[in-house]
């Protein structure tokens, strides 16, 4: 730090204090409602997998007082639980937005966060969208600050996303810069998230954990509990401790004329985002040829070492693991033309023909892919027929949902699967229109 120069922490702090509604421009606010609809449709069809299920009744059976909703739980439990809870229902099903130079999902802790403490206490859908937008700057310029070498060990939605949800709450409680200061400073000693938990339902633990913690914080703070003025920079703090490629600078120059929320990016697929190369390549190459996937000899797949790492087996046996799987996502591709939620229900996950045409594909690395990964996730592949066609084709980066109108068609599809049309229209509408709701508890009623 510059002498004379107040800390990292203090400067995103006095951002997060600063960042007031009508000083956004419009289409950053425009974006928020997208990032809200998005993870909401995500979370609407997430409330009915297993974890979800599973927390929903903990948090259920823990008791105590009516604050915040459990998302399709028909039931309103203390905001630290309900938080806990719609955190992982919102990141389960796995569609939630990404970054790709964070390597993190910033709509699965920040929109949780300040959806819960919004309803809580009372606020405003103005209040909302910007807890939403302050969580977002927050997790994504850390994100970018810490990696890649943060994600070699780290799960950065669940590390720095506890910072982007210590931001939201705040910024949906008008903290003051001191207040934020603190809660920034608390949340940075309960981050917490490890790789080795995917494929687990812990790996959504991890979102509902930083969304609760990040809540946790900054109603301590605001209380009056303290916490270390600078563990995002101190020399014993966040990022020299989770990251070798420090970049700090991203985050001194937070400031509200330079919104990065616009650069996440709405997922196309329902698998992780390390498999989104490869599958656009699949579809390239489906529009342009009339594959008989029996007839495949081989298929050799080439990208980064973080997907080669997370992704390059052949796993089925649930749908957290096959969600994590190249192989298999690319073998439902070839066979079902997408990769969608249903590509992994239970009979595709036990479909012979899955495994026959997965056990023709092999993953590897390309140095060169790794190089330049995150800012680039390059993939190649090639793919030899039967009758010896070869058909070879390379990609530098993947593809995103190409509008805000493919966001909106994508809500209604995965809210369709638990509600009436009309419910998930007027749902959607709601959304869209959040800024003008001096009261969230109608559209809340609707989501429990």
């Amino acid at each position: 730090m510059e002498e004379g120069r107040q800390s990292l922490q203090a400067e995103v702090a006095q951002f997060i204090s600063e960042l007031q509604y009508d000083s956004l421009p419009e289409e950053i606010i425009e974006d928020a409602k997208y990032r809200l609809l998005d993870w909401l449709g995500g979370a609407l069809v997430g409330a009915h997998y297993t974890p979800s299920l599973i927390v929903t009744e903990m948090v259920k059976s823990n008791g105590g007082i009516a604050q915040a909703t459990v998302l399709k739980g028909g039931l309103k439990v203390p905001l630290s639980q309900a938080v806990l809870a719609n955190g992982i229902i919102g990141h389960v099903a796995e569609v939630d937005d990404g970054h790709r130079l964070a390597i993190a999902h910033p709509g699965a802790v920040t929109v949780p966060t300040a959806l819960a403490i919004a309803e809580t206490y009372n606020k405003t859908g103005k209040e909302l969208l910007t807890g939403i937008i302050a969580g977002y700057e927050v997790l994504i310029r850390l994100g970018i600050a810490v990696n890649p070498s943060h994600y070699h060990m780290w799960h950065t939605t669940g590390t720095c996303g506890t910072f982007a949800a210590a931001a939201a709450a705040a910024s949906v409680l008008k903290l003051d810069r001191d207040r934020v200061l603190m809660s920034l400073g608390i949340a940075g000693t309960m981050a917490a998230g490890s790789r080795e938990t995917f494929g687990t339902h812990a790996k959504a633990l991890n979102i509902g954990h930083a969304c609760q913690s990040g809540i946790q914080a900054a109603l301590l703070a605001m209380k009056g509990f303290t916490g270390p003025e600078d563990i995002l920079g101190g020399k014993k703090g966040f990022i020299k401790a989770t990251s070798s490629n420090e970049n700090s600078k991203i985050l001194e120059q937070i400031n509200d004329s330079s919104f990065l929320s616009r650069t996440a990016y709405f997922k196309v697929y329902a698998s992780c985002g390390h498999t989104n190369s490869p599958l656009d390549l699949i579809f390239m190459i489906l529009q342009e040829h009339d594959l008989l996937p029996q007839s495949i000899r081989q298929v050799q797949i080439k990208t980064y070492l973080t997907a080669v790492e997370l992704t390059g087996q052949f796993k089925n046996s649930n749908e957290e693991e096959a969600k994590f799987s190249l192989p298999y996502c690319i073998a439902v591709a070839f066979l079902y033309k997408r990769v969608t939620l249903e590509e992994f229900s239970l009979d595709k996950l036990n479909d012979p023909l899955v495994a026959e045409i997965a056990a023709k594909i092999k993953i590897t690395e390309d140095p060169e892919a790794t190089r330049k990964f995150p800012r680039e996730r390059r993939a190649s592949i090639r793919i030899e027929m039967d009758n010896n066609q070869v058909i070879a084709k390379e990609i530098i980066s993947s593809k995103d949902a190409p509008d805000y109108g493919a966001v909106e068609e994508k809500f209604i599809s995965l809210a369709s699967t638990c509600l009436e049309r009309q419910s998930v229209e007027t749902i959607k509408e709601m959304i869209l229109g959040i800024n003008k709701l001096d009261d969230l508890n109608m559209l809340m009623r609707h989501l429990m």
